[in-house]
């Protein structure tokens, strides 16, 4: 995840995440009149479109809010997640690959030739 921060082309991409499933808890905690954990619970399982159907908006203004704020933090996840991917894709083929144990173990296990 700290690549994703130094990389300039995606490193506002965890704090809009962020400020994402916060706008989407406070909206819901207003409007909603659920509680803090309830509005953080719908955001969070909304965005990474879980969706267990125990809570839902009950008014149109709020479902038409969930239609946009689907729209819009889904995509901001999957570009979030694709990043991290990357970088950790980047980071495990920068590495120098090592041996696999069974190469090892066989190449211990060989006869010695005199």
């Amino acid at each position: 995840m700290a690549a994703v921060f130094r990389d300039p082309e995606t490193k506002a991409l965890p704090v809009v995440a962020g400020v994402l499933v916060l706008t989407g808890t406070l909206f819901y905690w207003r409007f909603e009149d659920w509680t803090i954990i309830e509005s953080l619970y719908f955001s969070v399982v909304t965005l990474t479109t879980v969706g267990y159907g125990d809570l839902h908006p009950t008014s149109a203004g709020t479902q038409i809010f969930t239609v946009i704020y689907i729209l819009t933090g889904f995509g901001v996840l999957v570009a979030l997640l694709t990043s991290v991917a990357q970088a950790y894709i980047q980071q495990k083929s920068e590495r120098p690959a090592r041996p696999r144990l069974r190469g090892r173990r066989r190449a211990a296990q060989a006869p010695k030739e005199e």
